[in-house]
């Protein structure tokens, strides 16, 4: 639109420009719609007329304004509101339907690898390698590549202080098998064997006896252990047997002493499986023994088919019982099918893990004991031969035998019919209970 300008002659007229589109406010002091000249007031008038038009062309531009804004947002209101529409009604509450054909496959199967898209930016992952290797030692199940690996190991055999000031101890949970009996004054001990996992810190570390050395010897295991009973006697005579059986022997080579302020020597001595292996190296044993005798092994009883939850009791020693401190209680445990440890009267906690010791099975050995009547109140132990046993596994009681031909023969188990033993996959713990001052009872249901 043309400007309009006023000009200082009173009876100047305004020419408009001919042809031109005129806007409202013009047309307001045209008279007709050809070229006019129309006679203006007086200079008064003019400046008052003159406000007036701007102020309406200020307000009419103001309301223009305010429309085109309000216009806006509700074109804006509406298309979020579609957009919101869609997202919460149609799409978020009506997922593309699951594909029928789609079938869940058992974890024990293979897993197929993802079909690779063209110019895809990652790599398809491997199938799943199955577990279908089985441990030798505790029929526990690996994959090819691990069981590769597990043959370049040799076993380890620690023993464990079970001393009451020695608990509680480190790493007993991570062992494939472990052995308990007595040592003397009514005070157990362990063997704890390690293949399947290697552990860091493995505790408190104590000395050798000979029944432990005719236990270990058909693992033909890197022996880890401090000190040992050295006689004139061979049935007690554990330092001069541990060089006549050629053991393979680290004693405390890599061992260390370790001061928590609770325990103190020689109940704080610990050691390292894998350090073992490390030095097991250098000595040429870092294989599986090629002789070695495997049990055989099953899986689980399926839950409807276990048996009832028992708790079970083992003294060691009835005469020197210390207190019970060395009372031993199983007690099973149906939904993980496993056995729950106190000793004690205490849960029996793996430090390492802050874990409460459990086995998949126990076996109760009853054995013969007698004195060796020297110095030391040594005691003598019968693992060769054969006597009665007890498996507690599944939640049953298993009443059968054993036999061990042999220093270098694993025990065999077998049940009343004469079958030998299935275990479950898993940790095996062995409790090696005199006859004569030993007791076992089933104490609660």
């Amino acid at each position: 639109m043309k400007e309009i300008n006023m000009t200082d002659k009173k009876e100047q007229p305004i020419k408009v420009e001919p042809k031109k589109e005129e806007s409202i406010e013009t047309k307001t002091l045209i008279n007709s719609k050809e070229d006019v000249e129309v006679q203006q007031p007086v200079e008064s008038k003019n400046d008052e007329m003159t406000k007036k038009v701007n102020e309406k062309i200020s307000s009419e531009k103001i309301s223009k304004k305010k429309s085109i804004l309000i216009l806006s947002g509700i074109g804006l209101l509406l298309v979020l509101g579609i957009a919101a529409f869609y997202y919460f009604g149609i799409y978020k509450y009506h997922p593309t339907q699951k594909d029928e054909n789609i079938v869940t496959v058992n974890t024990n199967y293979i897993l197929s690898a993802a079909k690779a898209q063209t110019f895809a930016q990652v790599l398809v992952d491997s199938p799943q390698e199955p577990r279908t290797e089985e441990s030798p030692i505790n029929g526990l199940l690996f994959t090819k590549s691990e069981m590769e690996e597990l043959m370049n190991r040799r076993p380890v055999a620690v023993m464990i202080n079970n001393h009451a000031a020695a608990r509680p101890q480190s790493s007993v949970s991570s062992a494939d098998i472990v052995y308990e009996t007595l040592a003397e004054g009514g005070i157990t001990r362990y063997m704890a064997i390690f293949w399947s996992q290697g552990v860091e810190k493995v505790g408190p570390i104590r000395s050798a006896r000979q029944y432990f050395l005719e236990w270990l010897s058909p693992y033909d295991a890197i022996y880890i252990h401090d000190g040992c009973a050295g006689t004139d006697n061979p049935l007690t005579d554990a330092c001069g047997n541990i060089y006549a059986y050629n053991i393979k022997d680290i004693s405390t080579i890599g061992s260390w002493r370790w001061d928590d302020g609770v325990r103190y020597a020689p109940h704080n001595e610990y050691s390292s499986v894998t350090n073992a292996w490390e030095y097991a190296e250098t000595r040429g044993w870092d294989s599986f023994p090629d002789d070695f005798e495997s049990w055989q092994f099953k899986n689980d009883d399926d839950l409807d088919q276990r048996g009832d939850a028992y708790r079970y009791k083992i003294v060691f020693h009835s005469r020197l019982n210390n207190g019970g401190a060395y009372d031993v209680i199983w007690q099973y445990d149906k939904t993980t099918n496993s056995y729950k440890r106190w000793v004690g009267g205490e849960v029996d906690i793996d430090q390492e893990n802050n874990t409460q010791i459990t086995s998949k099975v126990v076996i109760v050995q009853e054995v013969e004991m007698t004195p060796a009547y020297d110095n030391k109140s040594r005691i003598i132990q019968e693992t060769i031969g054969t006597g009665d046993a007890i498996i507690l596994m599944d939640g049953n009681e298993i009443n059968g035998s054993w036999k061990k031909t042999s220093r270098t023969d694993r025990t065999t188990f077998y049940d009343s019919s004469g079958n030998e033993i299935e275990f479950n996959r898993g940790k095996i713990w062995i409790e090696a209970v005199a006859q004569s001052v030993g007791e076992f009872d089933i104490i609660e249901q």
